[in-house]
């Protein structure tokens, strides 16, 4: 039932789209289907968000031009930043106008690095509450 929501919720979200931004929204979502597939997907503030044991893992968003990646770490991101050229950075997001011009391996690391964080946060929790 999950998956089924999840995908209707997410197929509401991509019918709202501009058609020029919907194959790189659906390959971002796929990318991070794929890097993190015990995530949970839910829609909160306005965007698709991926979650673990109810933490914020990644978010993304389209906005009018540009399609917006949210992360949690600030810090990490800013490590990416050059990286990630031609992108604009925000404090917790980077926006770009189109995949063809991004790096996807890039995000790809990127997105593997904030999984691979908030899972070792999250085990962390679970020892420290025994």
């Amino acid at each position: 039932m999950q998956a089924l929501t999840s995908s209707l919720m997410l197929q509401d979200y991509l019918d709202k789209l501009p058609v020029h931004m919907k194959d790189d929204f659906q390959e971002i979502v796929s990318l991070m289907s794929l890097i993190a597939p015990d995530a949970t997907l839910s829609l909160k503030s306005g965007m698709p968000l991926f979650e673990i044991d109810h933490e914020g893992l990644f978010g993304l968003a389209a906005r009018p031009g540009y399609l917006s990646l949210y992360i949690p770490d600030s810090e990490l991101l800013s490590h990416f930043e050059e990286r990630l050229q031609p992108a604009h950075m925000g404090s917790d997001c980077f926006h770009f106008e189109n995949l063809d011009k991004m790096n996807l391996n890039v995000i790809a690391e990127l997105l593997s690095r904030v999984k691979s964080d908030l899972v070792h946060k999250i085990q962390h929790k679970k020892i420290d509450l025994h």
